[in-house]
């Protein structure tokens, strides 16, 4: 998966290069191929793009700081057809600098390579702007990306725009696109350099009225330019934002990245033991994984948590149990969050030498982690040490415990970032690196791997995320597990900020008219996705009971799991019923599904609140978010669907929550297994 893939990708981009024309003709030069033509005004320092299936043009208005004009314009020689320039430029900070940009097409592809770079790389740099944004300029644009939630669609007429900034190291797949939602044509950029960049939106004044349009700005690698920076620009015609996210799928796949469940079984066996597993957290036990099985629970994720060096609630012999009911045993596990060490004690996950340990920024000062809510100030170990202490942990651990999973807390949800110590440096590729040596390590022991969050990088290496099913936004301290009662209720963070009110949650975390599927096209064969553990399906209870069904509703429709709790802090025993039904109504679904590619997604309704996705195999799933019942017309039969209603056929599984005489009826058919609730004793 290193960068040296990306190498290779471009040397073969070359390969059928001859089709395409590069010419110059009246002070403009002009890339073109059967599907792209590329005009370079070299005067105005301005590109036009025309995607000639889309019939569209894509034009770039001047932003302040950007490249212009256009000096020393020349056709490239070899097989690489495009032409390359230099252009003024300015680091953040004010400081001149010249880039020298190549723009190249390859035949037979809708896709324009835009690479920068200096002829002196060691310039002292915060970050340079690079090329001008590209406009859409209609009223059913909008702009989709993946930020820190399995994605969201921001209509490009929101006043105020949600967000301005989108740090590559922070998003969880390297790209955003841009696309007409009624037409279906649109483009991505997709950073081919995926460590050191922001897309950052510009507001563009287009036919009297401020448009948000990306650009990208590359960031200093230990404050110098470092190294050539590539950009690539994918027109698509048709398919909307499903098709901009396969096309990132298709990049992913060149650079190793895609790495389907069928490659990682034959590895790991055990991998299968999450296929219809519901994430479990809370007060582990053997009594409630026998009472789990006893009524019906099949397979399920089952953490414990390190206290005083044993598993809290589970001995040995007790977790073989488990793991003989068909269970994965998993544990939690986190090295990047530190206190002092006392002198003479061993290293652990949670203690190791302050500052010596401690990443060191470029400011001279040590960075700081997670703040408890006792105000317990704990210290970012830096990623070059992780391993070496993994290594001092796991084995000791795994010789008592005979767990099949281990849960690696923090490492996928936080961002990139570089460390000043000369004993341990680190730019933010090799973070991203040291990222991947430690999820390599845990693997390596035979262990299913599961981490908080999703990083496209993090893909071969962990079998199922926790989080991405949230949408990022939280009205309560979800890091801190502290449930609200109520939707009006206020929280404070141990920093002493405010969280959102409801309203802010209610439309980005958890509304249907914002989210779409982006992480699921391109890695649902690939990875399991569930919510966050503040976040789960089953928190809000107390303060919001509706939300429950609704996320049984996301997670069918996504083909992904349910999280929820156990014991006194979760629904089992106290909501029993509400455990099991969140249980039934997902996670026969997703063994059914676990394994394939989600090809399709869709709004059925105008509202968005009626949505459709198919899966490789031939699933197909309808779920109704909204309150007015809706007919759905699936494998030739026609369901009435209440809000949170859905229906599911496919070659393995056919399942329902439809109206009948007015009242909500379940029915699941998986292979042998069989359950109907028409609202009296279900069966």
């Amino acid at each position: 998966m290193k960068l040296r893939a990306l190498a290779l990708w471009f040397a073969a981009a070359g390969l059928a290069a001859a089709a395409v024309q590069v010419r110059q003709r009246d002070g403009s030069w002009f890339i073109e191929n059967s599907a792209l033509r590329v005009t370079i005004d070299a005067k105005a320092g301005q590109l036009t793009v025309l995607d000639k299936a889309a019939r569209y043009e894509w034009r770039q208005t001047g932003s302040p700081g950007a490249p212009s004009p256009f000096r020393d314009v020349r056709a490239l020689a070899g097989p690489d057809r495009g032409v390359s320039f230099e252009a003024d430029s300015r680091s953040g900070s004010g400081a001149p600098c010249v880039l020298r940009v190549k723009l190249t097409v390859r035949d037979g592809t809708s896709d324009l390579v835009a690479e920068a770079d200096m002829s002196e790389r060691t310039t002292k740099i915060d970050n340079v702007a690079f090329l001008d944004p590209l406009v859409l300029d209609s009223p059913s644009a909008a702009l989709v990306v993946a930020d820190y939630s399995n994605g969201h669609l921001y209509p490009l007429d929101l006043k105020p725009f949600p967000r301005m900034r989108f740090s590559l190291d922070s998003i969880d797949m390297p790209w955003l696109g841009v696309c007409d939602l009624e037409r279906g044509f649109g483009y991505a950029m997709i950073a081919a350099t995926p460590d050191d960049g922001v897309f950052q939106i510009q507001m563009v004044m287009r036919n009297g009225r401020e448009i948000p349009s990306p650009r990208m700005v590359w960031l200093a690698s230990q404050q110098q330019f470092g190294y050539a920076r590539r950009l690539i620009y994918h027109f698509s015609s048709r398919g909307g934002y499903v098709g901009l996210a396969k096309r990132y799928r298709a990049f992913a796949k060149d650079l190793g990245v895609i790495v389907p469940f069928s490659e990682k079984l034959k590895k790991n066996p055990n991998i299968a033991r999450l296929f219809g597993a519901p994430d479990i957290w809370g007060d582990p036990s053997l009594k409630f994984a026998r009472e789990a099985k006893q009524a019906g629970v099949e397979k399920m994720i089952q953490h414990t948590s390190p206290s005083e060096g044993v598993r809290r609630g589970v001995t040995p012999e007790e977790m073989k149990e488990i793991n003989q009911l068909g269970y994965l045993s998993s544990t939690y596990d986190v090295y990047a969050d530190i206190l002092p060490v006392e002198p003479g004690k061993e290293i652990t996950p949670h203690n190791d030498r302050v500052p010596e340990s401690v990443v060191l920024r470029a400011d001279g000062q040590r960075m700081t982690a997670w703040l408890t809510a006792d105000k317990k100030q704990f210290m970012k170990r830096c990623p070059a040490l992780w391993v070496d202490a993994a290594k001092l942990v796991i084995p000791k651990d795994l010789a008592i415990f005979p767990y099949l999973g281990r849960f690696i807390d923090v490492i996928t949800a936080e961002s990139l970032y570089e460390c000043y110590d000369e004993r341990h440096p680190l730019t933010r590729t090799q973070k991203r690196e040291a990222n991947v040596a430690m999820l390599s390590y845990v693997r390596s022991l035979g262990l299913v791997t599961g981490s908080e969050h999703g990083r496209w990088w993090a893909v071969p290496y962990v079998d199922y995320i926790e989080g991405m099913m949230s949408g990022g936004s939280y009205s309560w301290p979800a890091g801190y597990l502290r449930r609200p009662k109520s939707k009006e209720q206020e929280f404070t963070s141990p920093s002493g900020s405010k969280y959102p009110p409801w309203e802010v949650y209610a439309k980005w975390g958890i509304g249907h008219e914002y989210r779409i599927p982006l992480w699921e096209l391109v890695f649902h064969d690939c990875i399991i996705s569930t919510w966050y553990w503040g976040d789960s399906s089953d928190f809000l209870l107390a303060a919001a009971p509706e939300v429950t069904p609704k996320k049984d509703a996301f997670n069918i429709l996504y083909g992904t799991i349910p999280m929820m709790w156990a014991g006194r802090s979760g629904s089992w025993p106290a909501a029993s019923e509400v455990f099991l039904r969140s249980y039934r109504n997902t996670c026969k679904l997703h063994e059914a599904i676990a394994g394939t590619q989600m090809v399709s997604h869709e709004f059925i309704t105008r509202d968005r609140a009626v949505q459709r996705t198919q899966f490789s195999g031939g699933t197909e799933v309808v779920v109704n978010f909204g309150e007015k019942p809706y007919t759905a017309k699936l494998g030739g039969k026609n369901y009435l669907l209440p809000q949170n209603g859905f229906a599911v056929k496919g070659p393995k599984i056919e399942q329902s929550l439809s109206l009948s005489g007015g009242h909500p009826v379940t029915r699941i058919r998986a292979g042998s297994y069989q359950y109907t609730d028409s609202g009296q004793r279900p069966r």
